[in-house]
């Protein structure tokens, strides 16, 4: 499995995480050719090379005219952002993988849930200064971009540091981390950061807890590429955000296999059953349900009271995202209540490369363990193979698997 583990040596925002996946790597021109995709303009790249505290690093921002945020991400003069089903139509317009699209859907609802709360109204209702932002939207978008062209399968993130003092926004001061950003990380390791102003921002910490399952842990891992992301401001610290992107490192466990880490991931497990909602309805509940952070989410036949037949709706997700996952079953289902449990999950090492085939590059996805090398196709470029020559998509698997390498 290939791993980027992130550490807040000077916090963490949107452009300090992209900073780094690009220092660490990521393709500027490929990053910029993917965003270009989202339907939003009026945005250019700042990319260059800084020193802080003596410390090599790279600073990434979008340049966006009447969205400039020096010298801080919050600014006291009222700026008027996007709803979330703005947001979400952007995204889904975009040329984004679909797995880009989910992630970044989960990132942004993060963001709606948390200045909704802030302001004590609903998603819905609410126009989102952060969320709505074309910088938010494009650093959110732009993360989840490079860390797929750094072949990243797993982020994790030590614990979040917090400054001190209070933060100018547009109602006024407020407390250090202000509401949004504290929020966000309600149910995550945080420490004193020792500084005076903000270290984590709202855009960060979305992006962070949306990804992150366990935040605080540091994974057994072998660090291939190191980079450093420039924060705006300067502290007594470097102001910077590390990431390693390395591979797992294995460990073996009693019964001779292999396991991606010496510790099994704790997640949340969440079922419903329901007997009155409407079978078509089941696509975006679905949808949504994944958008809200869900590793999985699958349907299966069951029966209730009386016997009458009806349809558990299932959900895994990592623990910082239960309540969200529940709260999106709640909302896109008929059903008046969630169960959840807590279930161990071993994952085996994954890595994702690059095919090259007479029909075009497909990605193939390799999991390793005690019985060998697995190897599948990834549906998604499959599926679009499949409709740029009208073939069914059974054939198009059946062919591109002979050119997989054979065990």
């Amino acid at each position: 499995m290939r791993i980027a583990h992130v550490e807040m040596i000077g916090g963490a925002s949107g452009n300090m995480l992209l900073g780094a996946c690009v220092d660490a790597g990521a393709d500027v021109a490929a990053l910029e050719a993917a965003l270009r995709t989202i339907p939003v303009d009026g945005w250019s790249i700042e990319c260059r090379r800084v020193d802080k505290r003596g410390l090599a690093a790279t600073y990434f921002d979008f340049v966006i005219p009447g969205e400039d945020h020096h010298p801080a991400e919050h600014d006291a003069a009222p700026r008027h952002g996007r709803a979330l089903a703005d947001v979400f139509a952007l995204v889904d317009a975009s040329g984004l993988a679909a797995s880009q699209k989910t992630r970044a859907r989960a990132a942004y609802l993060r963001l709606a849930e948390a200045e909704a709360k802030m302001h004590g109204t609903t998603v819905e209702r609410i126009h989102f200064h952060e969320v709505g932002a074309t910088d938010a939207i494009l650093d959110v978008a732009g993360t989840l971009v490079a860390l797929d062209l750094l072949g990243v399968e797993r982020v994790t993130c030590g614990a979040f540091p917090l400054g001190r003092g209070s933060i100018a926004m547009e109602h006024g001061r407020y407390p250090n981390p202000p509401p949004t950003t504290a929020e966000l990380l309600r149910g995550a390791p945080t420490f004193d950061g020792g500084v005076e102003g903000e270290m984590v921002t709202p855009t960060g910490a979305a992006i962070l807890t949306s990804l992150v399952g366990r935040p605080g842990e540091r994974p057994a891992m072998v660090a291939e590429r190191i980079g450093y992301g420039a924060g705006r401001s300067d502290f007594a610290i470097p102001n910077v955000t590390r990431i390693s992107i390395g591979t797992a490192s294995f460990v073996a466990d009693d019964a001779g296999g292999d396991l991606a880490d010496a510790a099994p991931e704790t997640v949340a497990v969440l079922e419903a059953a329901i007997d009155d909602m409407s079978p078509q309805h089941f696509e975006l509940a679905i949808e949504r349900v994944l958008a809200a952070g869900a590793y999985d989410v699958w349907l299966a036949p069951a029966t209730m009271k009386k016997m009458r037949p009806a349809v558990l709706f299932g959900a895994v997700a990592p623990l910082a995202r239960e309540g969200a996952v529940a709260r999106a079953i709640l909302r896109e289902t008929t059903t008046l209540g969630v169960r959840a449990r807590r279930e161990r999950r071993y994952a085996l090492e994954r890595s994702i490369a690059p095919l090259e085939t007479p029909w075009g590059t497909v990605r193939v996805k390799t999991a390793n363990g005690a019985g060998g090398a697995r190897r599948t196709l990834e549906y998604d470029d499959v599926a679009r193979i499949a409709r740029e020559r009208g073939r069914p998509v059974a054939e198009i698997a059946a062919a591109l698997e002979e050119f997989l390498p054979k065990p």
